[in-house]
């Protein structure tokens, strides 16, 4: 009867974490982190994954990632185009998907009201700060992009 639980327990410890799980369920607007899935692109949640890979060691990678990202290696080359040419915008779209997704702090009142005209349009909110981040907060680009979905 022993045996049985210390089979089932070890079972259901390797069943605890898998790789395939590990991603953002918040939007986040990050080199290598998809900004659609919230899929990382992570070499321990790739091809360095290993069973006996712990929460802790998940979440350190994360923090590392987070804190340096790596635009030559991208989960979303639309994010990593933007950290690349131009880290202020990239510095003030991540701000702002910070606040509408995760509830931070207001950043940049400019982006704000850019995504109130396109919403005043009667574009979903979501898809206008898709298609603004992605066109670079250019309101004309964006509108013909949501216009073209």
């Amino acid at each position: 009867m022993a045996n049985i639980a210390v089979q089932r327990i070890k079972r259901e410890f390797k069943e605890v974490l898998k790789s395939e799980e590990v991603r953002f369920i918040t939007k986040i607007w990050h080199p290598n982190i998809s900004s659609v899935t919230g899929a990382i692109c992570l070499d321990i949640l790739k091809d360095q994954w290993a069973a006996a890979m712990t929460l802790r060691t998940v979440l350190l990678s994360l923090q590392a990632l987070l804190a340096a990202a790596e635009p030559d290696d991208p989960q979303d080359a639309v994010v990593a185009n933007q950290y690349k040419q131009n880290p202020d915008m990239f510095k003030q779209t991540a701000r702002l998907w910070s606040h509408v997704y995760a509830g931070a702090p207001v950043s940049s009142p400019e982006y704000t009201r850019k995504i109130d005209k396109l919403c005043a349009m009667g574009f979903d909110k979501n898809a206008v700060i898709v298609a603004l981040s992605s066109k670079s907060w250019d309101v004309e680009t964006a509108t013909e992009l949501l216009l073209s979905n």
